[in-house]
């Protein structure tokens, strides 16, 4: 009768997030061309479908761990707490996004390759993700200073 809610965003939902993360100076129909864009390059130039590209490279590269700056006595801590999974794929999209934006090809292009490496656990993106757990796990000392 109900049906179980899985744990993972639909696809739907996450080419929404990506489309208003794309919005600059609320554009959303210029956003919406870059998404559409985006999924032909990824239908034609790689010959793979692009909701199963985005979900697996947003799952990749998405981070478990987010950091609050917390002065105490004179002195900062990055203290670590879990993201919520929607906080989680919005860190990752945007990562995906600032990736893509340093590279001097189109928008989409860069996108497409992005995306591609992520989904295959390559590139700077995973490294990225890696180091962040790696300063959570030699943060979580200072994890009792977490009060919100």
């Amino acid at each position: 009768m109900f049906k179980k809610m899985s744990s993972q965003l639909s696809n739907k939902k996450m080419l929404e997030f990506l489309t208003l993360s794309l919005m600059k100076k609320g554009e959303k129909h210029i956003a919406e061309l870059l998404v559409i864009h985006l999924n032909n390059i990824l239908r034609k130039k790689y010959k793979v479908s692009p909701a199963l590209i985005l979900q697996e490279a947003v799952n990749n590269v998405k981070p478990l761990i987010g950091f609050r700056n917390v002065r105490l006595r004179g002195s900062s801590y990055q203290i670590p707490f879990f993201l919520k999974e929607e906080q989680q794929i919005k860190t990752a999209l945007d990562w995906i996004l600032s990736s893509a934006r340093k590279s001097n090809l189109d928008l989409g292009h860069s996108l497409a390759k992005e995306l591609v490496q992520a989904s295959l656990k390559q590139g700077e993106l995973i490294k990225k993700r890696n180091d962040t757990h790696k300063l959570g796990n030699q943060n979580k000392v200072f994890a009792h200073y977490r009060w919100f």
